[in-house]
């Protein structure tokens, strides 16, 4: 007797198309575009609205986020990084939208993207590739090698050596892990609705909405957030310096919205 559950979930079927030999997962590339499609909307609104007098709802949040993220990053990593700043806000808005996307009925032509390890590896190399272009331009080709591949800790020169094979796994789990954390909670998740939907419609109405308040508020809040954090971290772990002293003179101010956003060489 086939398991009811196996016979009606659906999850981690796609809507496919085949070009040139090549299967496409339509319902991933579609969300895809449209949460990239949001992000782009709320910026370039955001950028309509930003002001230098009191400023509204929208932009107070973000410059909440924006400066936390800037003290954050100068902290971890160091004041040479916060190019890294609208990155982490990107990602971190990306892939909330991304995760909120499951939410919206639309049967399987609007799905969450970062159930799918498609998109969730390309995220995680591109992280990881940046991170470790950022590494060997900040300390150098020795630098790199050493810090990411050699680790000290305490172990005498000799010792090294011994250390690079078990931080090469290291290197390697980082892409692999950060993906497929965000891949897992997502598809649970999605799964969770499926389940839901089994139910009796006394119990599964209720119980779906439950979930879905759960899920936007804490799931997919929760599964952005690490993503961006990790993105920091990992960063921070490529670019140490032995020996690290602090800056002579103190970090600039953070700049504001209001100031990004406007052009260069216009007056204040």
């Amino acid at each position: 007797m086939t398991p009811l559950v196996a016979a009606t979930v659906n999850v981690g079927k796609h809507w496919t198309a085949t070009v040139f030999g090549q299967t496409l997962n339509l319902d991933t590339i579609v969300s895809t575009l449209v949460a990239s499609a949001i992000v782009l909307a709320v910026g370039f609104l955001l950028r309509r609205q930003v002001t230098d007098g009191v400023p509204g709802r929208l932009q107070t949040a973000l410059e909440t986020a924006w400066t936390t993220i800037d003290s954050y990053v100068d902290q971890m990593v160091g004041s040479f990084a916060r190019w890294m700043v609208p990155l982490v806000m990107t990602l971190f808005f990306f892939i909330l939208i991304a995760n909120w996307l499951e939410l919206v009925p639309t049967g399987e032509r609007l799905t969450s993207p970062t159930s799918d390890t498609n998109l969730t590896f390309g995220l995680a190399l591109l992280v990881i590739l940046l991170v470790h272009v950022t590494s060997v331009r900040r300390l150098g080709l020795r630098g790199y090698l050493k810090v990411n591949y050699a680790h000290p800790a305490g172990l005498p020169r000799p010792l090294y050596i011994f250390l690079a094979p078990i931080n090469v796994i290291s290197q390697i789990s980082y892409p692999v892990s950060l993906a497929l954390r965000l891949f897992g909670n997502m598809f649970a998740a999605a799964l969770m609705l499926e389940i839901i939907a089994l139910l009796p419609i006394y119990l599964g109405w209720v119980l779906n909405g439950v979930w879905k308040i759960f899920e936007a508020a804490f799931v997919d809040v929760i599964q952005a957030f690490i993503f961006a954090l990790l993105t920091v971290i990992y960063m921070s772990m490529a670019t140490a310096q032995e020996g690290h002293e602090a800056p002579e003179s103190p970090p600039a101010p953070v700049p504001s919205l209001a100031e990004e956003a406007r052009p260069a060489g216009a007056a204040a």
